[in-house]
């Protein structure tokens, strides 16, 4: 094999992507799963759990209401639900 140099570049990650990491290491802690060594339907839920959360968080902090993030996993809200804040 021929020598080849190899040149990595490594960015920092953004504020975002932290952010989401946060959330979904703390649902990881919730629910007491190593997401690293889960099964991949642990993996799926997490992440659902995870992305869920994120999205409220978004739109709590954008002052919207419930109704602007789509529904957990599909599950049809209540309309008293929807409107109130993320």
């Amino acid at each position: 094999m021929a020598n080849h140099e190899i040149e990595l570049q490594v960015a920092p990650m953004s504020d975002e992507t932290m952010d989401y990491l946060d959330t979904l290491f703390s649902v990881c802690k919730r629910f007491n799963t190593d997401y690293y060594h889960a099964t991949q339907k642990e993996r799926d839920f997490i992440d659902a759990v995870a992305s869920h959360e994120y999205q409220l968080k978004k739109a709590r902090e954008k002052g919207q209401q419930r109704a602007s993030v789509p529904p957990f996993l599909g599950i049809v809200r209540s309309e008293r639900s929807d409107h109130m804040p993320a």
